[in-house]
């Protein structure tokens, strides 16, 4: 207890922000590159302004051109498209001749005439189609683009031009965005009297993005805003958070996920609130990744698209509907130690990831020199901070102790990372009412031993400071847990297919009976793995994804638990099915 003297609905209104928008105009340069900008990448969506500052339509005054396409199109037709424009200022609708350039089972590639041999042309267009029909670099290599985010996410709309196929156009933004989607293509011209429509599925794409059209990046970054407008089907008025993470999802799915920076400097971001900035892409990429691996796969995203409740509320209706005990403040609470140690040999896996690898994370403060007392620190709602205790190994022991503001609520984790052995998680007790607890971490007695502490917001309202102190403690003994006689890893993980356990001993041949049990996140057991061991020091062990009926037991998140013919357990390790 703190005591000190320290104290989007699919609306009329256009002035809502349109899909999760980032971008605030005027921001960046125009034709800035990523090396230009702080982060090193481009905002992938924009911004749209309230109708008032929309500045005044600039209708096609070239040769004769078609307002509109013909019934079907095909590659050489051109026609008149209304695009959103930066330059000249103030930002504007204007009419542009643009012509299909590629044409598949399921999509169009249009360009905008003036950008076509000049900025994209038939490779990049051939390339595009290739990746939205058939291929992908991800975890499922032989699906692409649309069939990737409609099984992760949904099937699309198809509201106005009963056509199934996605429209792509392409043409140099002159700002530096990625690419957007607008909710207003799929209403009749003039029904939002600001805004034209296309009045059709259309996704809008930079060819002056980094690594030009074809590049693994704007391939990837057409899945995210393909992802938009399916998640504008299901839930129109999501939070923009939940709705930009998804899409980052879509790019990991794709097998071109958004580079990890930013964030990791300053994890005090509120994961549930969206400026539109780099590290705002990258908090809500790692929340939805984690939630993915850890929280039903495929199933659990489908459900979450379709929540009609939004923000914290829909995670905790999805958690809900598939059983699990956790709720939004426990996962949250978790994803705040997996950030900072991404290691999925601890516990039962869920400190970590194993879908990418992730940066350092930065400490708000290190400290060498003891006792501290009643350091001040603020913490935002649904963010972290870390601090870490150095040059511990003339103290021996280290009581940890924190005081939260009463009117807030927190998640205080411990982690002990000795110079050599095993990392080991404490989560603090903390007093409900008062917000105070303490740890005590003994037996830091090498020379590089250290203790991390984290502190999370773990709620919505409330005063954001705290308070903790370090001090030199003597006379707590800890119980030092035992070294495992047993140890597995596996390859690939995660796995299409079937997996390789290898397990491995270090006090002689195990007893007869000794195996691998796989269970599933509901603690079921599939399958249950032996093999007659040798006179060596590991063995290794197919899984084929089957459980002990010889039914495939489908994607989703197991874990492989080794056990000794005496009953004795070893390690448990997460695998991801894909």
């Amino acid at each position: 207890m703190i005591e000190k003297a320290i104290r989007f609905s699919r609306s009329t209104s256009i002035a809502l922000t349109i899909c999760a928008v980032c971008l605030m105009l005027g921001a960046v340069p125009a034709q800035a590159s990523p090396a230009d900008s702080p982060t090193g990448e481009w905002s992938h969506d924009i911004e749209i302004p309230s109708p008032d500052m929309v500045g005044p339509d600039v209708f096609w005054t070239g040769p004769a051109a078609f307002s509109s396409p013909p019934d079907d199109p095909e590659v050489g037709d051109s026609w008149l498209w209304w695009l959103w424009v930066h330059q000249p200022m103030p930002p504007h609708f204007e009419q542009f001749q643009c012509t299909v350039r590629g044409k598949s089972d399921r999509g169009y590639v249009v360009v905008r005439d003036s950008d076509w041999l000049v900025s994209m042309d038939q490779a990049d267009v051939d390339v595009i189609l290739e990746r939205w029909e058939n291929s992908s670099i991800g975890p499922y290599p032989d699906q692409g683009i649309y069939e990737i985010d409609s099984t992760a996410f949904g099937a699309p709309p198809d509201e106005l031009d009963d056509d199934i196929r996605i429209y792509q156009v392409w043409f140099d933004f002159n700002m530096s965005a990625d690419g957007f989607f607008f909710w207003f293509d799929q209403y009749p011209d003039g029904t939002y009297p600001s805004y034209h429509s296309n009045e059709c599925e259309v996704v809008y794409l930079n060819t002056t993005s980094s690594g030009g059209p074809s590049g693994e990046y704007m391939l990837a970054v057409i899945a995210h805003e393909f992802q938009h407008m399916i998640h504008w089907l299901y839930d129109d008025n999501e939070s923009s958070w939940v709705n930009e993470g998804l899409s980052e999802l879509a790019m990991w799915l794709y097998g071109n996920p958004d580079n990890i920076s930013s964030f990791n400097s300053n994890p005090d971001n509120s994961l549930v609130e969206w400026d539109g900035n780099w590290a705002d892409y990258i908090k809500t990429y790692l929340w939805t990744l984690y939630f993915y691996e850890n929280y039903g796969g495929h199933p659990s995203i489908l459900a979450l698209v379709n929540e009609s409740a939004n923000s914290i509320a829909g995670y905790d209706a999805v958690l809900d509907q598939f059983g699990y005990s956790q709720d939004f403040e426990d996962v949250f609470a978790d994803w705040v130690v997996a950030n900072f140690l991404n290691d999925t040999t601890i516990s039962d896996g869920r400190f970590g990831y194993v879908g990418d690898d992730l940066p350092p994370f930065n400490t708000a403060g290190t400290y060498s020199t003891y006792p501290l007392t009643d350091v001040y620190k603020t913490v935002n709602y649904w963010a972290a901070d870390y601090y870490r205790f150095q040059e511990l190994d003339t103290y021996d022991n280290l009581l940890l102790s924190f005081d939260g503001s009463d009117n807030n609520s927190y998640a205080v984790w411990v982690f002990v990372l000795p110079e050599t052995g095993d990392t080991e998680v404490l989560r603090m007790p903390i007093n409900e009412a008062e917000q105070t607890g303490q740890v005590y971490v003994s037996d830091l007695d090498e020379d590089d031993d250290q203790v991390v502490m984290a502190v999370a917001g773990i709620s919505s309202s409330g005063t954001k400071g705290y308070y903790f102190s370090a001090e030199a403690s003597t006379g707590i003994a800890v119980e030092e847990p035992s070294p495992l006689p047993l140890s597995i890893t596996a390859s690939p993980n995660p796995f299409v297919g079937a997996i390789s356990i290898r397990m491995s001993w270090t006090d002689g041949l195990p007893g007869d009976g000794t195996s691998i049990e796989i269970y599933d996140l509901q603690g079921r057991l599939v399958r249950t793995l032996t093999e007659t061991l040798q006179s060596n020091d590991e063995t290794v062990m197919l899984w084929d994804g089957t459980d002990d009926r010889g039914l495939h037991s489908g994607t989703g998140v197991y874990f492989a638990r080794v056990i000794s013919g005496d009953g004795t357990g070893g390690q448990t390790l997460k695998l991801l099915c894909i």
